[in-house]
C-alpha cells in the first residue's frame, strides 16, 4: 500500500474574518488580474482558481500574514531539529480554489533539498489534497480540517482533486535548505 513520507505539524487556525476577508482580497485580486489579460489569453485561462505564487509582492493580499509564517516556518524547522543546522528560505502563497477547480500532480523539484507544507485555511469536507506515485495510486492524508498543517519533501507528488462544490483556501509553502552544517551543533 502507497503511504508517502508526510507529517502532520500541528493545527494553526486563522480568525474567521480575516479568513473571509483575505478570500474577499483574493477574488477581487484574481478580478483584477484578468482584466489586464489580453482576451486570448483569457479564454485560454480554463481554471478559474487563483494563486498568488506568480503575484508580484506588493499585490499579494496574504503578505499581511508574512510574522505568522515566520513563526510557523521556525516551528517547523525546530521540530524537526534543522533549525541550529542549517540555513534556508522560505516562501507561501495562497492558493483558492472554486467549485470544478483542480490542481494536476505536480512536485516541487526544483528545489534541491526542500520541505514542502500544506495549511488548510478553509478546507472543504471532500479532503481532495492527494500523494499520488508513478503508478497513480492515492493516499488522502485525513489531516486536512481547518487549521492543520502538512508537511512533506518537495518532491513527493501531489494533487488537489476537483471541488465538487463550494470554496478552498490553502496556504502552500516552501522551505529550502540552502546550507547544512557538517559539525552537530551542540
Amino acid at each position: 500500500m502507497f503511504k508517502p513520507l508526510y507529517w502532520y505539524h500541528g493545527n494553526v487556525k486563522f480568525p474567521d474574518t480575516e479568513v473571509e476577508q483575505m478570500i474577499s482580497d483574493l477574488t477581487k485580486s484574481g478580478d483584477h488580474i484578468k482584466s489586464l489579460m489580453e482576451k486570448s489569453d483569457l479564454e485560454a485561462w480554463e481554471e478559474s482558481s487563483i494563486s498568488t505564487y506568480y503575484f508580484d509582492v506588493k499585490d499579494r493580499p496574504d503578505k499581511v500574514w508574512q510574522p505568522r509564517y515566520h513563526e510557523i516556518v521556525e516551528d517547523i524547522t525546530k521540530s524537526i531539529g534543522i533549525q541550529r543546522s542549517t540555513r534556508y528560505v522560505w516562501d507561501y502563497w495562497s492558493q483558492l480554489y472554486f467549485a470544478n477547480d483542480y490542481h494536476a500532480a505536480h512536485n516541487h523539484s526544483n528545489l534541491q533539498e526542500s520541505i514542502s507544507f500544506v495549511h488548510f485555511i478553509k478546507p472543504t469536507k471532500e479532503n481532495n489534497f492527494v500523494f499520488v506515485d508513478n503508478d497513480g495510486n492515492e493516499h488522502v492524508p485525513p489531516e486536512q480540517n481547518e487549521g492543520d498543517i502538512v508537511c512533506f519533501p518537495s518532491y513527493i507528488w501531489h494533487k488537489v482533486k476537483p471541488l465538487k462544490s463550494g470554496t478552498r483556501y490553502v496556504i502552500s509553502g516552501n522551505i529550502e535548505i540552502i546550507h547544512i552544517e557538517r559539525d552537530f551543533p551542540l
